[in-house]
């Protein structure tokens, strides 16, 4: 858990250090961009490989031999969206002026695609620090030439920021040449289709249902440098940043906690000891940046009134969000994902009514918006299970 923790906070710096150490607002900006592309983008190219292969696993007869095969598909597509990445680049780079943020996006995408199929993998090999010590290394990285630069005055470039990811996509990219083509490549063409094709059987539900949740809480930050002034992007930007506290305390208590959830024998059983250990360290996080983020606010900001409630909006509904988030385990547990659909349908619709009716500000307006639309479906999420006779032992 310690490892864990030390990770989710370098990845939680890299940011803040650009904005704090070299003052540079639009650079802080246009990561936070970078970023949120990213995410909302992720589940459309990841194929439900990553969700699926936890459910295959739960119900596999000869587990090992599920997992090398699930290990070979995802290197075979990530082979392939590399090169359809490097093939975007230089056509970017021949025929237009060539544009920095599009490596940057394909870039992290492919460390993201990558880290978090690891994780998954570690999880069940009952292996997790791996999967930690991958993005600590390829940070850790990043970080450190971020502070050479600031030490020695040097002009900062947004390469350093993306620079161990670049490295570690590369480097993945031949490990699975090595091993498809050379080591591990016995898996057969139609056991490779095979496990897609139920993949996205098992995921689109879960696929379209992710891609909806992102593009609502990213929404803000994807129009950050079109609909708001930049002190007001820099605000939803570094609120949204400190918040990912609590996320990351969440995404941390749900890797050491999920292979226990799956292989629950009753699908219908929420141990209480595990909602209330999850509860306790997302309660504590919430906290803590609600203290940190309101002494931060009442040094730097003047409104201090409209700050702090627009504050209050955006880490309210990360903690209710990463809540949410918990209860979808259970749906997927009994592959029932088309609730998680019908779900995140239920929020699209109340985002869109709000964010398109009101008239406001359009930072107040993402804020309620966001804030209104989360809740409301951890409530239903909540609802539906308890007509499903979900019981809490």
């Amino acid at each position: 858990m310690a490892l864990s923790y030390f990770d989710k906070a370098i990845i939680f710096l890299l940011p803040l250090v650009v904005l704090f150490f070299f003052k540079d607002k639009t650079v802080y900006v246009s990561i936070e961009y970078i970023y949120s592309i990213t995410v909302v983008i992720i589940p459309l190219i990841d194929l439900g490989l990553s969700g699926y292969f936890l459910y295959a696993y739960r119900n596999s007869i000869n587990r090992e031999k599920s997992v090398n095969i699930f290990v070979n598909v995802f290197q075979r597509i990530y082979i392939f969206l590399f090169i359809l990445g490097a093939a975007i680049l230089i056509i970017n780079y021949s025929l237009v002026e060539f544009n920095e943020f599009l490596l940057f996006i394909i870039s992290r995408l492919l460390f993201v695609l990558a880290t978090v199929f690891l994780a998954s993998y570690f999880r069940l090999t009952n292996n997790p620090e791996k999967a930690v010590y991958i993005t600590i290394l390829s940070n850790i990285l990043s970080l450190a030439f971020l502070v050479l630069y600031f030490l020695f005055d040097i002009e900062f470039s947004m390469w350093l920021i993306f620079f161990g990811q670049i490295i570690f996509a590369v480097g993945y990219f031949f490990k699975s040449l090595i091993d498809v083509f050379f080591l591990n490549g016995k898996v057969s063409k139609l056991s490779v289709k095979a496990v897609i094709k139920q993949s996205l059987i098992f995921s689109w539900p879960s696929i379209i249902q992710v891609f909806i949740m992102m593009y609502i809480v990213n929404y803000g930050k994807i129009n950050v440098l079109t609909k708001m002034t930049l002190d007001d992007g820099v605000l939803l930007s570094l609120v949204q940043r400190l918040s990912m506290v609590i996320f990351l305390t969440h995404s941390s208590i749900w890797a050491f906690l999920i292979k226990d959830v799956y292989i629950e024998k009753n699908l219908f059983i929420i141990k209480r000891s595990i909602v209330y250990k999850y509860l306790v360290f997302l309660t504590l996080a919430l906290m803590v940046i609600t203290i940190v983020a309101g002494v931060y606010i009442f040094y730097n900001y003047t409104y201090f009134t409209r700050v702090s409630l627009i504050s209050i909006l955006i880490i309210g509904q990360v903690f209710f969000a990463c809540i949410y988030n918990y209860l979808e385990l259970y749906y997927g547990r009994e592959n029932k994902n088309i609730i998680k659909l019908y779900l995140a349908l239920f929020s699209a619709s109340v985002f869109i009514i709000l964010i398109t009716f009101l008239k406001i500000d359009f930072l107040e307006r993402f804020s309620i918006s966001v804030f209104v639309s989360t809740f409301a479906s951890l409530l239903l999420s909540i609802f539906i299970l308890y007509k499903r006779n979900y019981k809490v032992v």
